[in-house]
């Protein structure tokens, strides 16, 4: 798979936890995942966090067919809020969006995604 070289690592970063500051900081890096059903396969992403910065990237397989995006958007508060692009995309599917996700701890970010064709729903990452 040409796009997984793509990726970059997570860097380490404090964040909030439901307006209160974390004890500690949360480690978001390493390779994250997600999946709504059998039809993905091989699913990755990566985030990169520069200063208040969110830089993704994100690659999947739906039935066989390639579909990456990167993005790029602002941390704000226990959020990471981005636009993405899609860069190899799917006859029928968006080629653009914004993901709005909730940093519930070390290994779980959780949100929704809202496309340019008006299609909106859940979107999680888990740590792998």
């Amino acid at each position: 798979m040409k796009y997984l070289s793509l990726f970059i690592p997570l860097l380490l970063f404090s964040c909030s936890d439901c307006g209160t500051t974390c004890s500690k900081p949360i480690t978001l890096n390493g390779w994250w995942s997600d999946s709504a059903s059998a039809s993905f396969s091989n699913c990755y992403a990566s985030f990169q966090l520069v200063g208040d910065s969110v830089f993704m990237t994100h690659y999947i397989e739906f039935n066989n067919q390639p579909f990456f995006e990167t993005g790029k958007g602002i941390v704000k508060g226990d959020s990471l809020i981005y636009n993405v692009i899609v860069r190899h995309g799917i006859e029928g599917w968006s080629t653009a969006g914004t993901h709005c996700l909730a940093i519930k701890n070390d290994s779980l970010l959780e949100g929704s995604y809202s496309d340019n064709k008006g299609n909106k729903g859940p979107l999680v990452f888990r740590k792998r």
